[in-house]
């Protein structure tokens, strides 16, 4: 992607964003797709690696696939919760390297408690192949 065609998709994604679920800045740049699994209580984000997502090395920055986990389990909250939950701790287990295909995101419930959860994310590739694993502990945020 050449600097004009990435100042228009900067621009796209800055006209397409809102305050509010799956419609945030950051998700629309980094093109995060939504999807839900209503019976097993999971969410799913898919998106590309794109050559704005890579580390000096030219391998995926790990803080993306930590965000990319951090949003799949909020989001998993904030679609089954009744009141929102902010994450209390994370740890992000990085099992494979890569520096293009896609990201596949899917968290789950290990835990679900009324004040605390406890959760699982995995992030795989187009390959099915495990690229991380990353668990949180997260509290309702009564205001």
């Amino acid at each position: 992607m050449d600097k004009q065609q990435f100042m228009q998709h900067v621009e796209r994604a800055y006209d397409a964003k809102e305050i509010g679920p799956e419609n945030l800045f950051l998700f629309k740049l980094l093109e995060f797709e939504f999807s839900y699994d209503d019976e097993k209580r999971t969410c799913t984000i898919e998106c590309p690696i794109t050559e704005s997502m890579l580390n000096p090395v030219g391998i995926l920055h790990g803080g993306i696939l930590t965000y990319l986990a951090d949003s799949a389990m909020g989001h998993l909250n904030g679609r089954t919760k009744d009141a929102p939950y902010v994450t209390l701790e994370l740890k992000t287990s990085f099992l494979k390297a890569t520096n293009a295909g896609q990201l596949i995101a899917t968290a789950r419930y290990v835990r679900d408690g009324y004040k605390v959860c406890f959760m699982e994310c995995e992030v795989k590739n187009e390959k099915d192949e495990l690229m991380s694993i990353i668990s949180g502990t997260f509290y309702r945020f009564d205001k």
